[in-house]
């Protein structure tokens, strides 16, 4: 079965729908709202969690659960990014830094910005604080 998307990315940065209205409202839901579990998606969608993991998972190829978490990355990435070209954040044991990663952590429904930083190293091998003082040194290059 040919999968509806390939990547993360590409749905995160879908201007245009799919045209599968399973991923379309899931999607859709996602761009609005943040979630932790698929389950709160499926109360949403007035369906069973179970059913609707399964018809992501056959749709996409990818599982519900995954997708979630990974585009919380790119939204906390973003958020960073928008941060930081605002701010002098280059140092790890900054303060304005620990204070931006906690408000990041909590918009994208993470508990704090340590839960974060673990989800940063397993996608990118460094934590959120180091992540955020590489892209404060790209931003100050490009001055």
């Amino acid at each position: 079965m040919k999968h509806i998307v390939e990547t993360v990315e590409e749905m995160y940065s879908a201007k245009e729908p799919f045209g599968e209205v399973i991923v379309d409202t899931v999607l859709d839901i996602m761009r609005h709202y943040k979630f932790i579990y698929p389950e709160d998606v499926a109360l949403l969608m007035d369906v069973d969690p179970k059913d609707l993991r399964a018809a992501w998972h056959m749709l996409t190829g990818t599982k519900l659960i995954d997708v979630i978490t990974h585009w919380r990355v790119m939204q906390a990435q973003d958020w960073i990014k928008e941060k930081v070209s605002h701010q002098n954040l280059n140092d790890t044991r900054n303060r304005k830094a620990r204070k931006l990663l906690n408000e990041v952590a909590n918009r994208c429904g993470w508990r704090s910005e340590r839960v974060m930083s673990h989800v940063f190293e397993r996608y990118y091998g460094c934590s959120a604080i180091e992540w955020l003082v590489r892209e404060q040194k790209k931003y100050s290059k490009n001055e």
